[in-house]
Parts: structure tokens; sequence; C-alpha cells
């Protein structure tokens, strides 16, 4: 979704998303919107599907995930006793198991009905109110506090932390990534990609307190196993 630079308070439909005239945000974001343009351009002839996701967190079916940049700005931001966001704006985020199996299901058919798509929870995503208070509930605890004011100092304290070395700059530059996708308030139509799947992605209250608390107990690590001592002495894996 990064294709759709500064945005505010908005529903941005597919056909909506790249405007030139818009600042992008980013670099990073920047190289997403030239590339669909180099794609349509240099391969005009080719049939080509664009999926574009927004906030992919987490797994709907079970709380175990290999992916934590994201993750650890989430478990961060919900361990905060006050968030500096307004409690009825809207995050954008989508389970990616409803991702994975709209890519794969899309680009096989034969004649998808469009060519661009966006993978989202659209005007079914939660906002930063419903999010916590489901939290809270998971946890027999008291929500956070929002202070919408300190929106500003929040982010500036992001921007200086990122500028350094080591374990609180990494963090605080993931942060500074995700930051923006936080205080937009803007959500991404996914009406295409609903009507070809037929349902709508997980709402992430349902699935984001296993996904924290997996996370915080095994310290943001996937609890690999090692191979059977038959197999690593040169034996054969069934």
């Amino acid at each position: 979704m990064a294709v759709a630079g500064k945005r505010s308070h908005e529903v941005v439909a597919e056909d909506r998303s790249i405007e030139w005239s818009r600042s992008d945000y980013d670099p990073y974001a920047r190289t997403k919107k030239f590339c669909e343009h180099m794609v349509r351009e240099l391969l005009p002839d080719v049939p080509i599907t664009i999926f574009r996701p927004s906030i992919v967190l987490g797994d709907s079916r079970y709380p175990q995930t290999t992916q934590f940049d994201m993750v650890r700005s989430f478990v961060f931001l919900a361990g905060l006793p006050v968030l500096p966001f307004r409690p009825h704006d809207k995050i954008d985020i989508v389970n990616v198991d409803f991702v994975a199996d709209a890519i794969s299901t899309l680009h096989m058919k034969a004649n998808p009905e469009h060519d661009t798509y966006h993978l989202s929870s659209g005007n079914d995503a939660q906002t930063f109110q419903e999010l916590t208070k489901a939290l809270a509930a998971e946890q027999n605890k008291r929500g956070p506090l929002f202070l919408p004011i300190l929106e500003k100092p929040f982010g500036s304290i992001v921007n200086t932390l990122a500028n350094r070395k080591g374990t609180v700059g990494h963090g605080a530059a993931l942060m500074k990534v995700f930051l923006p996708y936080l205080t937009w308030n803007t959500v991404f139509d996914n009406t295409r990609v609903v009507a070809e799947m037929r349902r709508k992605p997980a709402p992430f209250s349902q699935y984001s307190f296993p996904l924290l608390r997996f996370s915080r107990e095994h310290n943001f690590e996937y609890p690999y196993q090692a191979w059977p001592e038959s197999t690593k002495a040169g034996g054969s894996a069934a």
C-alpha cells in the first residue's frame, strides 16, 4: 500500500492509489510506485496481476510466526499504558493466510476480473479502541489511555532514536516505517478481492492476543527444532 503516498482519513480504491501529484512519505514507498509504473510501461503486452497488501500481521489459524519486524512494533505498542493515537482511527491490518490464499487463487485464475487488488481489511478494518479493548479483555487488564496530542512528540522521539545503532535504533527504525500507517486513519478498499474470494479477512482482534503471547514467550524467535541425531550421522529422514 506504500504506493498510495501521503494520505489522511481516506478509503483508497485500487484505481486511485497511485496519484503522481501526491508526495511519497519515504524512498521505500517510491520504489514500489515506480515498480508498478515500469511493469506497465515495459511489459504492455504481458498479462499482469498486481497485489497490494496492507499491514500483514499474523496468521489467523495459529499464533506461531517467523516474521517479527512488524510484530515487534505491535508488541511494543501493546505494552504502553498511553498511546499517541486517536481511539476511533482505523488501522488496516490483514492476516497472512488470507493474503497468501488470495495471491495463489487469483494468480491461478484464467481470467481474473481485475489486474490490481488490495489485499486488506478495507472498511472492516478495526479501530485502535476495538483492538486495545480486545487485548485488554484477554489479559484481564485495563486498556491504554489515548492522547493524540502526543503524536508529534512521539514521532520526533522515534525519528531521533532511529538514527542510533544497536537494538534500540533498529526497533525505532522499524517503528518509523510503521508509524505513518498508524496515524493516517486510511484504509484500502478490498471490494474486489472479497468479491472474487467470496470471504473476508479475519479481524485482527480474533488472533492478536495469541500472536502477542507467542512473541513475548519466545522473545521474538521461532522455536526451531534440531534435526534428529540419526539424520546428522548420515541417516535419512522419511
